[in-house]
């Protein structure tokens, strides 16, 4: 699964222009080699970054890839440090003061926000709320990545303009279609694991009752399970296929369907329990009788209680083996179905 969908813009921008060179970092001789200097720092972050969503999006964990994290923080703060280090060009700061500021949102996300998403990580898993939460606050950080990144975009152009350096906008960097490209790919995934994580929850409250022998609260969460599948088989009908790859969508439709069936076939396991439970109250019973004071009435009675028991289990067992190998089937079709859409749709580092 993949729960990161953090959309970092980066608008790299192609400098028309020539005999420049890179090697001078605290005082660039022209506005293009000060221009340059800021967007080599910029590209070498993006590259870091595009790296560790390539690995996240493609199935690494939070919280494995937390050195990844780290190791980006580490060159967040060194750009910052050397763009604080360059001068002015012939007295304007805007544009590095605008990066750098920039440079330091990124570090607060990375180093604040995301650390608490990888914490988040692991509860948000057990909660539709959680998460839901979780996912928020993925896209709040991303938000603010861009908020950060517009002030950017604004003061380079500007800059150029102010010192008579001709754009090239015609085409978005690679690593910027990559970006971009692996945004809008977690979103769509995310969208569609949320259409059966509510459900899916629900169906492990279930489980848990059911082990529990909590016949009650098992009964509670296959219904609200049954409301939840329904309810996300519905809205699946307005999600339209991406870029006209339907399988996660048929993935998450197989999820739901089961579910939907689970909650009517899972009765015969809560049925059992009630059975189980009478049948020890009447095993009891007869066992408290002395044998010599047993009617045939006592023993045909119990007799029907062992028969029924008997019947239950075997049900129980068809019906658990039933749900247990077609569960693992849907959800290891979705994994599957996720990978592949990620390899498809995703650019690798």
């Amino acid at each position: 699964m993949i729960h990161t969908k953090l959309a970092l813009i980066v608008a790299l921008m192609s400098l028309t222009s020539s005999g420049f060179t890179k090697e001078q970092p605290h005082a660039a001789g022209t506005a293009v080699e000060h221009m340059a200097f800021l967007s080599d720092l910029e590209e070498t972050l993006s590259e870091k970054y595009m790296s560790y969503m390539s690995e996240v999006a493609h199935g690494g964990r939070a919280r494995k890839m937390d050195k990844r994290r780290q190791d980006l923080i580490a060159a967040v703060r060194t750009a910052i440090t050397q763009g604080n280090r360059l001068k002015p060009f012939e007295g304007d700061a805007t544009l590095k003061t605008a990066y750098v500021q920039y440079w330091n949102v990124l570090l607060s996300v990375f180093n604040e926000d995301y650390r608490k998403i990888v914490d988040m990580e692991e509860i948000a898993e057990r909660s539709y709320d959680e998460m839901e939460a979780y996912l928020l606050m993925q896209e709040k950080a991303g938000e603010r990545l861009d908020e950060a990144y517009d002030q950017v975009t604004s003061t380079y152009r500007t800059f150029a303009a102010s010192h008579n350096v001709r754009l090239s906008e015609s085409h978005s960097s690679k690593l910027t279609r990559k970006l971009q490209q692996t945004g809008k790919v977690n979103s769509y995934v995310n969208k569609m694991y949320l259409l059966h994580f509510k459900s899916t929850v629900q169906e492990s409250n279930m489980i848990t009752a059911l082990n529990n022998k909590d016949v009650n609260g098992m009964e509670q969460s296959r219904e609200a399970m049954k409301r939840y599948a329904e309810e996300g088989l519905s809205r699946l009908d307005t999600v339209k296929a991406y870029k006209g790859d339907g399988s996660l969508a048929t993935a998450c439709r197989k999820i739901l369907e089961f579910q939907v069936m689970e909650a009517g076939n899972i009765t015969a396991l809560s049925d059992f329990m009630i059975k189980s439970d009478d049948h020890e109250k009447a095993r009891k019973t007869f066992e408290a009788k002395p044998a010599a004071k047993r009617t045939q009435a006592d023993i045909d009675a119990y007799n029907k209680s062992v028969n029924t028991y008997n019947q239950a289990v075997q049900n129980y067992t068809k019906v658990n083996e039933d749900l247990n190998k077609k569960r693992s089937g849907v959800l290891t079709n979705w994994d599957n179905s996720q990978k592949r859409f990620m390899n498809s749709h995703v650019p690798h580092k």
